[in-house]
C-alpha cells in the first residue's frame, strides 16, 4: 500500500545497542542531596589532578556495590526473583557511611582504570555480610569475599595513589537490586528495600 510506514527489523536507522551482557547486582544509591555533594568533591578531584572529564560516571549511576549477581545474555526471571526474596529477608538498621579518602582501582586489561572514593563504616560490612546469607538461602552466590566499599566518580589512565579528602557523610536508608543496562550507561532499579 503506497505511503505505509514500515516500523519492523528492517528500520535502516534504528540505533545499534551495544553488544554487551546485562549486569545484576545489589547496590547502595545515595540521593540527589549526595550526588551533588560527590560532584563537587569530583570537580576539585578533577582540577587538583588534571584530569580529562571525558570518562565521569551520571550523577545519577552513583552507587556503592554491595553483591554482583553475574552478567547475562537477558536478565534470569528466575534469578531476579530469588535476589528480591533474598532483599525482601534482610535486616539492618539505617548506618552512617563515611568516605575519607579517594585512589585508583587496579583493574588488569584496562586502560582507563577507576577512580574511586573508598567508603568505610561497620553498617557497610553488616549489610554486605547479612545480603550474603540471605543470597546464599536462596540458592544465589553470597559468600564472604574481599569487599572494599566504594563509589565511582570517573575513569582515567592516570593512576592516583590513595589520597586523604575532606570526608563525605550521609545516612544510608535503603539498598537496591539494579539491572545495568551496559552499553546503554543506564540503570533500571528493580527494587528498593529500606533498611529496619
Amino acid at each position: 500500500m503506497q505511503g505505509e510506514l514500515n516500523l519492523g527489523d528492517n528500520w535502516p536507522n534504528r540505533p545499534k545497542r551495544p553488544n554487551l551482557q546485562e549486569r545484576l547486582f545489589f547496590g547502595i544509591m545515595p540521593n540527589v542531596d549526595v550526588g551533588d555533594i560527590v560532584d563537587v568533591c569530583r570537580a576539585g578531584i578533577i582540577n587538583d589532578f588534571q584530569l580529562v572529564r571525558s570518562s565521569l560516571i551520571g550523577t545519577e549511576r552513583y552507587h556503592i556495590s554491595l553483591r554482583a549477581l553475574g552478567d547475562f545474555k537477558r536478565l534470569p526471571s528466575s534469578i531476579v526473583f530469588a535476589a528480591k526474596r533474598a532483599g525482601d529477608a534482610v535486616s539492618v538498621p539505617p548506618f552512617e557511611v563515611t568516605f575519607p579518602s579517594l585512589r585508583s582501582f587496579e583493574v588488569k586489561g584496562r586502560r582507563n582504570q577507576p577512580l574511586v572514593l573508598i567508603g568505610e563504616g561497620n553498617g557497610l560490612t553488616q549489610l554486605y555480610t547479612v545480603l550474603g546469607s540471605c543470597l546464599i538461602r536462596n540458592g544465589l552466590p553470597g559468600r564472604l569475599g574481599e569487599f572494599t566499599p566504594h563509589l565511582t566518580l570517573l575513569y582515567s589512565p592516570k593512576r592516583i595513589a590513595e589520597q586523604p579528602i575532606e570526608p563525605i557523610r550521609f545516612t544510608v536508608r535503603e539498598f537496591a537490586l539494579i539491572h545495568s543496562k551496559r552499553g546503554l550507561s543506564e540503570y533500571d532499579i528493580l527494587k528498593r528495600w529500606t533498611l529496619h
